[in-house]
């Protein structure tokens, strides 16, 4: 979806979600549209954290070997 219809359709959502006033479009479609921006850089956030740690995981600064997690004893309490 592109971020004219996300920014539509989240300001209709706004409309909605205040009982469908009349002369509050101007406020709805500005409310909408930081909505769409502030979504978008927390996706842009999200990713970049995770390429990093990614990043961080190739060169050899994640655990080496595995967790020693077993799941806990069903026949006697841990």
């Amino acid at each position: 979806m592109d971020k004219e219809q996300q920014h539509r359709e989240r300001a209709y959502k706004i409309w909605e979600d205040e009982c469908r006033p009349y002369g509050q479009h101007a406020d709805h479609w500005r409310r909408a549209g930081e909505e769409v921006e502030l979504s978008e850089q927390e996706s842009d956030d999200v990713t970049r954290v995770n390429q990093q740690a990614d990043d961080e995981f190739a060169r050899g600064g994640g655990e080496s070997e595995p967790a020693n997690i077993r799941p806990p004893s069903v026949a006697s309490p841990d």
